[in-house]
């Protein structure tokens, strides 16, 4: 919890920075869909080129299927500024992005172990008007586990 703590002390304070050294456009941007970056709600903050972002995704135990929340926070590099459609890099962590459970010979789910995952995204954003669209593939990395992730959302931005 502390390293996304201070991923996003660092975050915003690039982002104030970048807003008083230039006229950079800005954007608030509302999204859903899949996303353990951005959640299944989530919100996004663009000035210029980079954006902080953050969401809520309802997951599950593997084995037991009892409900887990994760709350996620990412920061991004778009290559272009939020009213253009351009490639993005995005770099974040989720709460509970590694879950994992045990089952002795057909018992019990029992060992249950949540932790956050750090998590590496490459997309596309689109944007037509107000709306937007991210399309990711990445990595998401525990210790020694390394997992494939994805993403698909839409949003609406406020203030581009």
């Amino acid at each position: 919890m502390k390293k996304l703590l201070v991923m996003f002390c660092i975050a915003i304070s690039l982002l104030f920075a970048i807003n008083m050294e230039s006229k950079a456009q800005s954007a608030l941007t509302v999204q859903g869909g899949y996303s353990w970056l951005n959640g299944v709600i989530g919100l996004e903050f663009q000035v210029g080129k980079f954006a902080i972002s953050g969401g809520y995704f309802p997951t599950k135990m593997p084995g037991s299927g009892d409900r887990v929340n994760s709350f996620s926070g990412a920061i991004t590099w778009y290559g272009e500024d939020c009213e253009t459609s351009s490639w993005y890099l995005s770099t974040g962590i989720a709460s509970a992005g590694y879950r994992s459970e045990s089952s002795y010979n057909g018992g019990s789910w029992e060992d249950g172990t949540v932790d956050p995952m750090t998590i590496f995204m490459i997309g596309y954003k689109g944007v037509s008007g107000n709306w937007t669209s991210k399309l990711g593939a990445g990595v998401g990395f525990h210790d020694d586990l390394r997992v494939f992730t994805w993403e698909f959302t839409v949003g609406y931005a406020i203030g581009n």
